[in-house]
């Protein structure tokens, strides 16, 4: 303060000086992958202390050992496309993989594109119920995730089953869409259903039975998939009231986009 009551302002200290280079290099091989490509990002200097090959070898080293065996193939490239730092461009490679984790692609076929076809027919052979429905109006049941199974009411049908041992039922998919001829087909289930899995049936009084195929694979490997198909019936003439069909795995339905990918092997 002056004597004439004036303020003075206090003394500007000494802008502060960038940390020397040979700091830079010091405090890099303590900083984990993050750290050191946001340090690369400050300025040239930056870049040039905390891109350098030889730390992010250590960091390939410690989480990602078996990247270290994928180096060769950078001297295998022409000179002009060789990368100044192979071991930093290998992190980004297996940390982006690993990010990813194992969440698998989304299939690239729609609930839209594809038609369910069915036929039942009686113990007799008779053709007792056929129909056509698109999967994405046959009435997908909505579960945490939605699960891929259908289920299609035809009381209005006034299709009976009949008596017998067994009725066939055939459950194919079709590739269609909106406009689009059907293009690819796939035979989900031709099999015989136990009628007496209805159990004894009076008036009014209802009942299911089902039957269950294995799917074939979609390429090699052996497939634990299976197609499900509910008969749903009632009465003493087995009047079918309602047809459910899904896709099983270890006794569960799966998902609707895991139904899409498995269909998407057959239909694309």
């Amino acid at each position: 303060m002056r004597d004439d009551g004036a303020t003075t302002m206090p003394p500007r200290s000494a802008p502060s000086r960038p940390p020397p280079w040979e700091a830079l290099s010091l405090v890099a091989n303590f900083l984990d992958a993050a750290s050191l490509a946001a340090a690369s990002c400050v300025s040239t200097s930056w870049h040039a202390a905390f891109s350098d090959d030889h730390l992010w070898a250590r960091l390939c080293r410690c989480h990602y050992p078996s990247a270290i065996g994928l180096l060769p193939l950078y001297n295998n490239v022409n000179a002009g496309d060789r990368c100044s730092s192979p071991h930093r461009r290998l992190f980004a490679l297996f940390h982006a993989a690993a990010s990813r984790g194992r969440s698998l692609p989304a299939p690239r076929l729609a609930l839209d594109d594809v038609t369910f076809a069915i036929d039942l027919f009686a113990a007799g052979g008779k053709n007792t119920l056929s129909f056509a429905v698109a999967a994405s109006d046959a009435g997908v049941k909505k579960a945490p995730g939605g699960v891929f199974q259908f289920a299609v009411d035809v009381s209005d049908r006034n299709a009976v089953a009949g008596p017998g041992k067994h009725w066939s039922v055939r459950w194919t998919a079709v590739r269609t869409g909106h406009g689009v001829a059907p293009a690819a087909a796939i035979v989900m289930m031709d099999a015989k259903v136990p009628a007496s899995r209805a159990g004894a049936l009076s008036c009014g009084v209802r009942g299911e039975a089902w039957a269950t195929v294995a799917l074939p694979a979609p390429g090699c490997g052996g497939g634990k998939l299976e197609a499900e198909v509910v008969v749903e019936v009632s009465g003493e003439d087995r009047l079918v009231e309602k047809v459910r069909i899904g896709v099983l795995l270890d006794c569960r339905y799966v998902s609707v986009d895991a139904g899409l990918r498995y269909l998407q092997h057959f239909l694309l």
